[in-house]
């Protein structure tokens, strides 16, 4: 697919993860603007400042910062432990945004992260964006379910996030449930990250898509983004992570 030419190079290296024929099942008009959207953040700023301080409240443990001039980067670490910390760091500020109404960083690479002693610094580009509420509180749903079990919720919050189509016989409901499980469901105390295998997930939900004819809204894709920074550094740290007590603590309580 040939990307307009405003898209910055840091959005169109994220963009190379989605498959060729993934293309195809999404809505291109809400996909353009929001591209557009996000670019235009992304060169000017805009919003960065405000939701930056928004989500240090919601993470008061992580400093948000502006810059990391002076700290140790991330992908200079060489110690397990800080690794583990900070890998632990990353997964509360990956679930806290899930509760923002403001908006969300989406690019959780390692360079936008440094630790001073045990303090992780997150310093976020110009890479956001609002999501509908319908979708983020989906995902908020989708999350809570996978921990309670319960199949009626999960069918609720697939359908508030428009992944449940009225009319699909079982079978195919059936194997949805089973690719969105792998994609999404993070569900493990000793959880290592691959992007090999994240990116293989993904490549089966649009072979899944393209198959039943779907067009997805451009959230969907955004969120892709989200999960694909997350394991990218998380996989570079190579720590197992208590990822189901994290996002219990973030979501449940």
């Amino acid at each position: 697919m040939k990307l307009p030419a405003f898209v910055p190079q840091d959005l169109r290296q994220l963009m190379r993860f989605v498959p060729t024929s993934g293309w195809d099942a999404i809505e291109w008009t809400p996909l353009l603007g929001a591209m557009r959207e996000v670019s235009t953040r992304y060169v000017t700023g805009r919003g960065v400042r405000k939701l930056r301080e928004s989500l240090a409240q919601a993470v008061p443990d992580i400093e948000c910062a502006s810059t990391l001039r002076g700290l140790e980067r991330f992908n200079s670490l060489s110690d397990d432990t800080q690794f583990r910390i900070a890998g632990d760091a990353i997964l509360r500020l990956y679930f806290a945004q899930w509760l923002s109404e403001d908006g969300v960083f989406i690019d959780l690479r390692s360079i936008h992260f440094g630790l001073d002693e045990d303090t992780l610094h997150f310093a976020p580009n110009g890479l956001w964006i609002r999501l509908r509420p319908e979708f983020r509180n989906g995902m908020v749903a989708l999350y809570r379910s996978f921990y309670s079990d319960d199949e009626k919720a999960f069918d609720a919050a697939l359908k508030q996030m428009g992944m449940l189509k009225a009319g699909m016989n079982r079978k195919a409901e059936a194997e949805l449930k089973g690719l969105l499980n792998r994609h999404f469901g993070i569900d493990q105390r000793a959880q290592t990250f691959s992007v090999d295998a994240f990116k293989a997930s993904f490549d089966e939900l649009f072979a899944f898509f393209i198959q039943h004819d779907y067009k997805l809204h451009s959230d969907f894709i955004f969120v892709g983004f989200y999960l694909i920074t997350l394991y990218l550094t998380l996989e570079q740290g190579g720590q197992a992570h208590d990822v189901r007590s994290i996002c219990s603590d973030v979501l449940l309580n």
